[in-house]
């Protein structure tokens, strides 16, 4: 590894060594009394709470591995993996609640590794790459599970808050169901405005220059004013401008721009074209990107990490899940319970929110109901790979017993993983999701979700948490644009390359496909009146990445069986 100047060793413990890349590493500590390393960025979540920006103390943590990482997980926050060894047996790993860091492990010969990716060094990858075909249809049928999952033979991912072992199982040490079980009371605006300033100053230290996403809505403009009122060293907000009317922002993040006094970069977006060549060209991280639907954004945003004196991006994503945007009909529950104000006045609100009347409201909300299902590809897989019970994030499953709203609001959360996904932009530089901070995440999840969501406006707590920074024109909007049409359009006319792409590729060579129905709805008059563009990225996702990862973009090999252990 040394040899090839792209990695440096930066230290030697008891039973193993940790080497860091070369160019932009993460920070790397001692565990103190621990045969242990920590690799990344862990902040105080108790200065956070108050308003305050600083790196965990770890003084005092002492020299038991599950204590240790116990106490990472309740003092800490940030981007960051453990690795935890003693005496009672081989090395543990933990990965932050939320995996902003990505960590998997696999061996060659008799080296165990732990790493955020495969390195590009032969001697060192697993010999062979294989797809693993039945995790790869585990993430067609749940897309969220791409945050969780690697589909490689012999690489195993270490799930998010799990003090894991070599092969990815422990003691899980952190749910969302944890806290989502818990409400809290008296919980008020003032606590969740002073907590995201307080996550935002820690994501800011060592900072030299930052850019924003701008998009016109409110949770990229909510983190916008945290950033200029902490005082980071925000250079400019980004907005791109799309051709429909609907998807073209730029007066709301202008009016957002000069609220907090900073210049406003417009990319006035033309038609996207898509081709094999764009996706494939996103494709190459260990976890789906989702994110190459767009490869032009991505593609923008990657190169702005490269501009002088930029080292991080900020984004609002994570949002819609966090404070709660949907005013789902489970929330009359919270509302009859008396948590969102005046029961009647509330239900009538939620009613004309949904379009309907109160009494169907009630009878909605109050009929027994599930709210973990994610979303996938399922009717577009041959049968024969649908035999299995569907597998669900773990989150999920640990909240099957809760309230549907919570339910609702930690598959939110669960999907909201994906932009921790591997993209062009993520590779090149620090993407930031503040609102998807560990502190964010307990309290929204603690908090009752009708006082997070019933409101004239969707987000009302979060509202007049900020409403005294945020410009009218986006305070009082009851809703943002949206880029559907631009996408539809996009996908609609480049199917004559996206349809050999997928009907002819490795997913349908390898039987996991219904061939006969994809190629019907791949048919331009199907495809523009169907709602079948979300799968569509989905199936092109996936696709993408296995011919990436099996050395197979231009399926020169034979065909492959499904459920085979066979490389290509």
């Amino acid at each position: 590894m040394l040899a090839t100047g792209a990695w440096t060793k930066v230290a030697q413990r008891r039973w193993f060594s940790v080497f860091l890349e070369t160019e932009k590493p993460p920070r790397y500590r001692h565990l103190p009394g621990v045969a242990g390393a920590l690799i990344g960025e862990v902040f105080d979540a108790e200065a956070a709470r108050a308003g305050r920006g600083q790196d965990i103390d770890m003084l005092g943590f002492g020299a038991e591995a599950d204590s240790a990482a116990r106490r990472l997980i309740e003092r800490g926050f940030g981007r960051y993996v453990a690795i935890l060894n003693d005496d009672a047996g081989p090395a543990r790993v933990l990965r932050d609640p939320l995996g902003a860091m990505n960590a998997i492990g696999w061996r060659r010969g008799a080296l165990r590794f732990i790493a955020s990716r495969l390195p590009d060094i032969p001697g060192i990858r697993p010999s062979e790459l294989v797809v693993d075909w039945q995790a790869a249809v585990d993430i067609l049928r749940q897309k969220n599970l791409a945050s969780l999952v690697t589909p490689l033979e012999g690489v195993v991912t270490f799930p998010p808050g799990v003090l894991a072992d070599e092969a990815g199982r422990g003691a899980r040490l952190w749910s969302p169901a944890r806290f989502a079980r818990t409400p809290l009371t008296g919980v008020v605006p003032r606590d969740l405005r002073v907590l995201v300033d307080g996550v935002v100053a820690a994501w800011v230290q060592r900072r030299e220059g930052l850019f924003c996403e701008m998009s016109g809505g409110l949770d990229s403009a909510i983190v916008a004013t945290s950033l200029a009122s902490v005082g980071a060293p925000l250079r400019y907000g980004l907005n791109h401008a799309y051709p429909e009317r609907e998807g073209d922002e730029r007066r709301f993040a202008q009016d957002l721009a000069d609220r907090i006094g900073v210049p406003l970069v417009v990319v006035e977006r033309q038609p996207l074209r898509l081709t094999a060549d764009k996706i494939l060209a996103g494709a190459g991280g260990m976890r789906l990107n989702y994110a190459g639907g767009d490869p032009e954004h991505d593609a923008d945003l990657a190169a702005r990490h490269s501009e002088p004196g930029i080292d991080a991006m900020f984004t609002g994503c994570g949002g819609d899940g966090v404070f709660f945007q949907p005013a789902h009909p489970s929330l009359v529950r919270d509302v009859l319970r008396g948590r969102c104000g005046a029961r009647l006045a509330s239900l009538d609100v939620l009613a004309r929110r949904n379009a309907t009347t109160v009494w169907s409201i009630l009878r909605r909300g109050l009929k027994p109901q599930d709210v973990t299902a994610g979303a996938g590809v399922e009717q577009f897989l041959d049968a024969r790979v649908l035999t299995t019970p569907v597998r669900k994030h773990p989150w999920l499953d640990e909240a099957r017993d809760i309230e549907p709203a919570k339910q609702l609001q930690i598959l939110m959360l669960v999907n909201g993983l994906s932009v921790l996904g591997d993209s062009l932009h993520h590779a090149a530089g620090d993407v930031i999701d503040p609102l998807m901070s560990q502190p964010v995440v307990e309290f929204c999840l603690s908090a009752p979700a009708g006082v997070l969501a019933v409101g004239e406006l969707n987000r009302p707590f979060a509202r007049r948490a900020f409403a005294e920074r945020l410009p009218a024109s986006i305070l009082e909007r009851p809703s943002k644009g949206a880029v559907t049409n631009f996408i539809l359009r996009s996908l609609g006319s480049s199917l004559d390359s996206l349809r050999p792409f997928l009907l002819d590729g490795l997913l349908a060579k390898a039987g996991v496909l219904d061939r006969e129905r994809l190629d019907e709805a791949l048919q331009r008059e199907q495809f523009l009146w169907s709602n079948t563009a979300s799968q569509a990225f989905i199936l092109l996702a996936m696709e993408a990445w296995t011919r990436r990862w099996t050395g197979a973009q231009a399926l020169g090999r034979a065909e492959v069986a499904y459920g085979a252990a066979t490389s290509v």
